[in-house]
C-alpha cells in the first residue's frame, strides 16, 4: 500500500513538473530572417551532396533545399541559411557503433547571381 502511494505521489510531481516547464520556441518556422547567415558561391555536387565554394575558395557542404538547388549546379548562388550538424554513421561492419558529425549550412532560400561561375581567383 505504502509503494503504491508513493509511486502515486511520483507521478502527479512528475507531472507538474513537465506542465510547469516553459514551451521551447518551434523549430525552422519561428525564424526571423534576420537570424539567417547568407554566403555567396559557385554550387556543386558531388556523390549526391551539394557544396558551395565562396570566393576565399572556402567549401560549404550544404544540407536542404535540394529540389532548388539541383537545377542551379555550375551556378553563382546567393544562399541564405544557417549553420547546422550533420550526422554520419561510421560504423564498420562487425564493429562497434560509431558516429562522426560534419558542420553543414542549412540552406532556406536560393537565389541565382549567374548562370555560370566565376573563375577561380589565381
Amino acid at each position: 500500500m505504502c509503494n503504491t502511494v508513493t509511486l502515486t505521489l511520483l507521478l502527479l510531481m512528475s507531472a507538474a513538473c513537465l506542465q510547469a516547464e516553459p514551451a521551447s520556441p518551434s523549430s525552422d518556422k519561428s525564424q526571423n530572417s534576420s537570424d539567417l547567415n547568407t554566403i555567396q558561391g559557385c554550387l556543386q555536387s558531388a556523390m549526391g551532396q551539394y557544396n558551395l565554394t565562396d570566393s576565399d575558395g572556402t567549401v560549404h557542404q550544404l544540407s536542404g533545399a535540394a529540389k532548388k538547388l539541383g537545377p542551379q549546379v555550375g551556378h553563382e548562388l546567393e544562399l541564405s541559411g544557417k549553420p547546422g550538424w550533420r550526422t554520419l554513421d561510421t560504423t564498420s561492419a562487425g564493429g562497434a557503433s560509431s558516429v562522426i558529425q560534419q558542420p553543414v549550412f542549412e540552406v532556406k532560400s536560393v537565389k541565382e547571381l549567374a548562370a555560370e561561375c566565376k573563375p577561380a581567383a589565381q
